[in-house]
C-alpha cells in the first residue's frame, strides 16, 4: 500500500479497534498514507488527537506532551478517594497479602472496577504495574486488607 520514496522516512501506526493514530517525520508521508487509506477504507480525518485511550495528547512547537491526569482523577474519583494524600511508593514494603485473609470481605465489584481501570493507567505510570498485578490477584473475594493495598496505588 504505502510507498517510501528514497529519502530516509517512516511512518508509525497506533491502532485500536476502529481508531488508528498516524505519526511520522514527514507530513508529506503522513498525508499520502491518510489518502491511500482512504481509498481502500471508509474513514475520517480527525486532525490531531487531543484524547486517545485514557491519554491527554497536547501538541506544540517544544513538542508533544502526554498525560493521564484527568484518568488518574476519574478513577480516584470513582473509589471515592479524590482528597487521598500522595504516598512515595505505590505499594508498601514487604506487604503480604494472601487468598485467605481473615480481614472482612469487601465489595467485589467495587473492587473489580477500580482494578480493571489500572491498566490503561499503566501507559504513563509504568512504576504501578507491579503493584496493580499483585491487587489484581484478589478479584475472586478481596477482603478489607486488599482494599487497602488498592487504595494504596495513586
Amino acid at each position: 500500500m504505502y510507498r517510501r520514496s528514497h529519502k530516509r522516512s517512516f511512518l508509525l501506526e497506533g491502532v485500536y479497534v476502529d481508531d488508528l493514530i498516524i505519526s511520522g517525520l514527514d507530513v508529506s508521508d503522513i498525508e499520502q498514507f491518510k489518502q491511500e487509506m482512504k481509498e481502500k477504507l471508509s474513514m475520517s480525518d480527525l486532525g490531531l488527537p487531543s484524547y486517545y485511550l485514557g491519554i491527554e495528547v497536547k501538541q506544540g512547537s517544544d513538542g508533544i506532551n502526554l498525560s493521564q491526569s484527568s484518568y488518574a482523577l476519574k478513577i480516584l474519583e470513582s473509589a471515592v478517594m479524590h482528597n487521598c494524600n500522595a504516598t512515595a511508593n505505590p505499594m508498601e514494603t514487604r506487604l503480604k497479602l494472601s487468598k485467605k485473609m481473615e480481614d472482612d470481605v469487601v465489595n467485589p465489584t467495587s473492587y473489580r472496577s477500580i482494578i480493571g481501570s489500572l491498566p490503561y493507567l499503566v501507559n504513563s505510570r509504568p512504576d504501578l504495574a507491579f503493584s496493580v498485578s499483585v491487587v489484581g490477584r484478589f478479584m475472586e473475594a478481596p477482603c478489607k486488607e486488599h482494599w487497602g493495598a488498592l487504595k494504596h496505588i495513586h
